[in-house]
């Protein structure tokens, strides 16, 4: 199972229950339980100038990714004053809030996982009664911070030396982890992956989810037999057992910042078709005796 679509801020929403606690804020989800999903929830906030989210904490763990604008977090006692390219982690349970101090719209990737619950069903959000609480950024303490960020001199050689956990190098492949076991996640993981002209990871599954935004470049993508030609904006999710690969076909490099759910295993992380195409061809031809 899988899904493709395009990121329309027209068709943000104001989240249920946000909207008496928050202020220029809507979502534009891209996976969620509606198209299949069961492990996680996905989609890119929009904050307005002067708006705000107020205090909260979560019965799941979020990510987050900044792509665009400056924005202001308290997570916990820290704030941090965010730009593109920073990244971090709110664990289950942590407060925090959310102000855009600047003249220009915010905008950032956001995971969820464990999957948020339906509005009908069961909460999973809680704002608290102390309203927007975001103090100062130099309140900040890095010594505990879940909060990075990632520039063009971060990121990996390809081919080189994987980041990712039970991933084996492949060439003109580059991944840079942002969100990770190592990292402190526990549900989850969130990187950016890029692709060099020719390069081409083939056909495979997984025993977890996973979402896909690219940011850069173009894509061929096949999932469950189909194949997509992919740009900037475009997004694709991938189910458990769904069958997939991306090749790049062009002359500039592709990238997309993508979403795992549940936190993929220590190793045997990818099922390729192509390690087992000679035993299903043993297997037609029979075996004799």
């Amino acid at each position: 199972m899988h899904r493709v679509s395009r990121i329309d801020e027209a068709s943000a929403e104001v989240p249920k229950g946000y909207g008496e606690h928050s202020k220029g804020f809507r979502r534009a989800t891209y996976v969620d339980r509606a198209m299949g999903s069961v492990h996680m929830g996905v989609g890119i906030c929009f904050l307005q100038p002067n708006g705000f989210i107020q205090s909260h904490v979560h019965s799941l763990e979020e990510s987050f990714y900044v792509l665009e604008g400056a924005i202001v977090v308290q997570i916990g006692e820290e704030v941090h004053k965010l730009v593109p390219g920073d990244f971090g982690l709110i664990s289950t349970g942590v407060r925090h809030a959310w102000r855009n101090e600047n003249g220009q719209a915010a905008r950032w990737l956001e995971m969820q996982a464990p999957q948020p619950r339906p509005a009908d069903y069961g909460q999973d959000t809680f704002f608290l009664s102390d309203g927007v609480s975001v103090a100062s950024p130099t309140a900040v303490d890095s010594s505990r911070t879940l909060v990075g960020h990632f520039d063009e001199s971060k990121l990996p050689r390809p081919g080189g030396p994987s980041q990712m956990e039970g991933f084996n190098p492949t060439t003109g492949v580059a991944i840079k982890m942002f969100v990770d076991r190592s990292f402190g996640a526990i549900h989850q993981s969130l990187f950016l992956i890029q692709y060099s002209p020719g390069a081409k990871i083939d056909l495979h599954d997984h025993t977890f989810e996973e979402s896909y935004l690219i940011v850069g470049g173009r894509v061929r993508a096949i999932a469950d037999g189909k194949t997509y030609d992919l740009g900037p904006g475009d997004v694709i999710w991938t189910g458990v057992g769904c069958i997939h690969s991306f090749e790049n076909a062009g002359t500039e490099p592709v990238r997309w910042i993508e979403t795992q759910a549940p936190l993929p295993p220590a190793k045997e992380v990818f099922r390729f078709e192509r390690d087992w195409a000679h035993l299903a061809q043993h297997d037609r031809q029979g075996v004799s005796g």
